[in-house]
């Protein structure tokens, strides 16, 4: 990459993306993020909010709510925001740690996911990105879709690169050739 190319690359970045960061040492609450989030709707006309990831928010439960009462109450609320305000919003919710089977960690569900099952319940789409250490591929599993014109329930492979972070599509080759990859 050029230094052209590379100053290029922050423009586009900082003209289609606002980031949104807990500077001190407190982490941000869920109302915190979404008043941020209002903001930048209503100052940058932000269409999408990604929140990530959902252990680091600070979380205030009531000594006397279920953490599953208390993670389905955070889900309305983001969904409510969402609707009010023509946003998308995504949260990274990492599983709790699974036990191996047979030696290998097996694909996680939206029910693995550490609080509650109401992340599977609540949730519009739920997927789970999967990565056995060893192998070469990621599996992208699609686990929900309540609406069905949105999307569908399935599976796809992709490359995913660690140097550069990107995730790119298998390149299929003639039979019994080598296994190449699309390099764009």
């Amino acid at each position: 990459m050029t230094p052209a190319e590379l100053d290029a690359a922050f423009a586009w970045g900082r003209e289609h993306f606002v980031f949104i960061r807990a500077d001190d040492d407190t982490p941000p609450t869920i109302d915190w993020i979404l008043e941020r989030g209002r903001a930048a709707v209503l100052r940058h006309g932000v269409r999408g909010l990604v929140i990530d990831p959902y252990n680091e928010i600070e979380h205030r439960r009531p000594a006397n709510m279920t953490e599953t009462e208390y993670v389905s109450q955070i889900l309305g609320k983001v969904k409510r925001f969402a609707q009010n305000h023509g946003v998308h919003v995504w949260f990274v919710a990492h599983p709790m740690k699974l036990p191996r089977e047979n030696g290998k960690v097996p694909v996680p569900t939206l029910y693995d996911i550490s609080g509650s099952a109401n992340w599977a319940n609540k949730a519009d789409i739920g997927f789970a990105v999967y990565r056995n250490d060893q192998a070469e591929l990621v599996e992208i599993y699609v686990q929900k879709v309540r609406h069905k014109w949105v999307g569908k329930i399935g599976r796809i492979e992709l490359v995913y690169d660690k140097v550069t972070g990107r995730y790119s599509e298998p390149v299929q080759s003639p039979a019994g050739a080598a296994r190449a990859y699309r390099e764009d």
